[in-house]
């Protein structure tokens, strides 16, 4: 799996579409990173994680639950908006202020050195690789791409994934994360780059503040149970958002699952794809309602996944923007933007990858 690649010089496609953006930001005289608009959006979405945390303590009990599905709601919020900018370095042009933006992860229940290497190393660089992309990776749970094997019990999965998504959260913080440290790898590859002693102490500092703050701070107040089964609720909604979302970009009907070239395919060179990487993530990726500026605020632009894909270093507040840009594009290359209209339509897409996949 290591020795996976894309084929080399081949960037034509990469190259004209970013002369294009290039040029869209010069005649802007803007840049890349966040904006006031973006600023403003953060402080709004900061306000609401920091005045839904305090409600769990002060809401009375017969009503705490909604102040634990209020902040299971914020907390989605900062991670589509905050950190995932900040991890991608768009959030501001201060890589200060990028590094505090992603450090939000650090504070929600996961880590920053594990998410840059899971989701920008690997997700962004292979998407829908088997193997190497851990997103389509369920451990035999779910069969998400047709190049893994089918059980029978898959035959299932678009019925019984809905009632797993809200486990999404827990299983990544309590046990993907601590996988991946102990291993040293996501999936099967290595982590590019070794962890310093700074990174060590962070991450168990991190986990260790998080417990502290959902579990030990709230159950000193309000009592084991009614912390333990509020702390269920808020990441049953922050799994589910969490889940839902990142599946409508790729584990869907309309994405492909491409897979290395074989030795006799690629005249020895095993492990070549059969496309330059550009290509690959206009065929592994798929936007969903960019018309609805709701939902583009809310989800902080992960409708637009084609765009950020390719151009992960700017901010999604410029994805509406880029999204024309790039759709003319395509036309010109004749190449598919693949595009849900909207919300319903992308679900059932990944309904029915999910069906088709399960019954082979």
């Amino acid at each position: 799996m290591n020795s996976i690649h894309f084929p080399s010089g081949q960037r034509e496609l990469y190259q004209g579409l970013s002369q294009r953006i290039n040029q869209y930001f010069k005649q802007q005289h803007s840049h890349k990173s966040g904006n006031p608009a973006l600023y403003r959006k953060a402080a709004v979405i900061s306000l609401l994680f920091i005045s839904s945390f305090a409600a769990i303590f002060v809401v009375p009990a017969g009503w705490n639950w909604l102040a634990w599905i209020g902040h299971g709601i914020a907390t989605a919020l900062v991670g589509f908006n905050i950190m995932h900018d900040g991890a991608h370095e768009s959030f501001s042009r201060s890589r200060s202020v990028n590094r505090i933006a992603a450090l939000s992860f650090n504070l929600i229940g996961s880590n920053r050195f594990y998410w840059a290497q899971k989701h920008n190393r690997n997700h962004h660089t292979f998407t829908n690789v088997d193997e190497i992309d851990e997103d389509i990776d369920a451990f035999g749970l779910f069969r998400m791409s047709p190049n893994q094997p089918r059980y029978r019990f898959h035959r299932w999965q678009h019925i019984y994934a809905w009632m797993l998504y809200p486990l999404t959260s827990l299983f990544w913080f309590f046990v993907l994360d601590y996988k991946a440290y102990f291993s040293r790898k996501i999936a099967t590859r290595p982590f590019s780059q070794a962890m310093t002693l700074a990174d060590h102490l962070e991450f168990w500092f991190s986990k260790a503040l998080y417990l502290a703050l959902y579990l030990l701070l709230p159950a000193s107040v309000l009592g084991w149970s009614l912390t333990l089964s509020g702390f269920l609720l808020m990441h049953a909604v922050l799994g589910f958002l969490f889940a839902v979302v990142f599946q409508l970009a790729h584990v869907v009907d309309k994405a492909e699952f491409p897979r290395p070239q074989s030795d006799e395919q690629q005249g020895g060179q095993a492990g070549q794809m059969g496309h330059e990487w550009a290509e690959h993530q206009l065929k592994t990726t798929v936007d969903f309602a960019t018309h609805s500026r709701w939902i583009t605020w809310a989800l902080g632009g992960l409708n637009f996944q084609v765009e950020h894909h390719l151009f992960p270093r700017v901010s999604h507040i410029h994805y509406p923007q880029l999204h024309q840009l790039l759709r003319q594009e395509c036309q010109q290359r004749n190449l598919t933007l693949r595009s849900y209209p909207s919300l319903p339509a992308a679900l059932r897409g990944h309904y029915n990858h999910l069906r088709q996949l399960g019954r082979g």
